[in-house]
């Protein structure tokens, strides 16, 4: 596969420095890598199924890093972690900490192999202690965070899974919009924003960073079938080869299917799916 990187600016989304740089640390650019995990082509999840992959392509960005400290229970449920609204008080501050370094822009990699990929513009920081790292899914430069009919797909997978005599082809495009958005009741207000649902907060990586170094962001895409049971899948569309296609939907003859829906929530593990450290120069 070639790698695709797709520069922007993400300007709504920046951040205003004399603001976020408020301790008066010194201010550097840095280079952003990310890439998967060795030995991830094939693995056996918690149901049992075991799972090879043809194909994982992810697309993300932008990376903020953050001083608040880790989630205390990591077991909050996904509702729980999307109820806080990304930016409080005039959207200059996270309400439970401090951005002091922002990678504004968006990059496309294959999740199967460990070759690292450099985002295509340089993260900027304010040197200060980094406790938790921000990943957001959001839609590609020039279109609207908020925008909930998108084309941008996160994650692009194919592959079989096999359990004892059962053998599972399946391939899925997995898009961040409004299909996982929780249907509310009418004349009241959703907690759960389709921006909140595009981010990926309170990922621990504890690391004081030095100017001339650069961010390195691991994603295990194992993480993401961790849960996954092909087994439901029997009333899911069917391709001439017999590969079934996984499905996210609110309507429709066949709604947003277990195996997608444990894609969905892995994508969304702040505590395992990944892992970023500060590489010294």
């Amino acid at each position: 596969m070639k790698h695709r990187v797709v520069a922007g600016t993400f300007l709504a989304l920046g951040i205003a420095w004399g603001c976020a740089g408020s301790t008066g640390s010194k201010r550097f650019a840095f280079d952003a890598r990310i890439g998967g995990v060795e030995d991830r082509t094939t693995f056996t999840n918690e149901t049992g199924w075991t799972i090879t992959l043809t194909k994982a392509e992810i697309t993300l960005g932008p990376v903020y890093l953050n001083v608040v400290a880790p989630l205390r229970d990591s077991t909050q449920s996904l509702r729980e972690l999307f109820v806080k609204n990304a930016w409080a008080h005039g959207e200059g501050h996270l309400d439970d900490g401090r951005v002091v370094g922002e990678v504004l822009g968006q990059v496309r990699f294959d999740a199967l192999s460990s070759e690292l990929v450099t985002f295509p513009v340089r993260g900027t920081m304010t040197q200060d202690e980094v406790r938790t790292s921000e990943i957001w899914f959001y839609p590609e430069p020039g279109v609207s965070a908020e925008s909930t009919k998108i084309a941008t797909v996160a994650l692009d997978v194919a592959g079989v899974a096999v359990r004892d005599s059962t053998n599972v082809a399946f391939r899925g495009q997995l898009i961040l919009n409004d299909a996982w958005q929780p249907d509310q009741v009418n004349g009241t207000r959703g907690t759960a924003s389709i921006t909140g649902l595009r981010q990926v907060r309170g990922i621990p990586s504890s690391f004081f960073p030095d100017e001339g170094g650069h961010l390195e962001i691991r994603l295990d895409v194992a993480r993401l079938f961790r849960g996954a049971n092909f087994a439901n899948l029997e009333a899911n569309p069917t391709d001439r080869d017999g590969t079934k296609v996984l499905v996210q939907s609110k309507s429709g003859a066949v709604s947003t299917d277990q195996v997608m829906t444990n894609l969905y929530q892995g994508l969304h593990d702040a505590t395992g799916t990944y892992a970023v450290r500060w590489i010294p120069r």
